[in-house]
């Protein structure tokens, strides 16, 4: 496995990920501003909690919790719930995905499940099957109720 905690100093950085495999979405070196990086040729289950920027370029079987910004990257193949604040998938998700700050699918990423978030960018070329709800506080798709309608009577 490759987990690796990117630092402020450069030279540090350049030492810690000579040790372990990053790319980032762009082939080069991870992003300096990814704080965990999950990189491509890894395989995790099981849930996983994130509470700084992470990007996330392998096999994720489980379930997903971050805090932070999280970037779901080219190569990555998750099968699993995420949950987060600003989420963005360029990989394939199977799986529900609840953003509360925002959600941005950008191409190829191939979502399938139900999406919700306040704020929704799908850029041409991406892949969606499932429902999407959008709301101020990008609560998860819960079905609603289905008894009684509301019925008015006049006065």
């Amino acid at each position: 496995m490759s987990f690796v905690k990117l630092r402020e100093d450069p030279k540090e950085n350049e030492k810690a990920t000579s040790q372990a495999p990053l790319h980032s979405v762009n082939g080069g070196a991870s992003s300096s501003k990814a704080e965990v990086f999950l990189a491509k040729g890894t395989k995790v289950v099981g849930t996983l909690h994130f509470s700084g920027t992470t990007e996330i370029d392998c096999h994720v079987e489980g379930e997903i919790n971050s805090k932070e910004s999280l970037t779901i990257c080219e190569n990555a193949v998750v099968n699993a719930k995420i949950i987060g604040g600003e989420i963005t998938v360029r990989g394939n998700v199977n799986g529900d995905i609840v953003a509360s700050k925002r959600l941005v699918l950008k191409r190829p990423a191939r979502v399938i499940g139900n999406i919700s978030a306040s704020n929704l960018s799908i850029e041409e070329g991406v892949t969606f099957e499932g429902k999407c709800a959008m709301s101020s506080s990008g609560a998860s798709l819960a079905p609603k109720p289905t008894g009684a309608e509301k019925t008015g009577v006049a006065a």
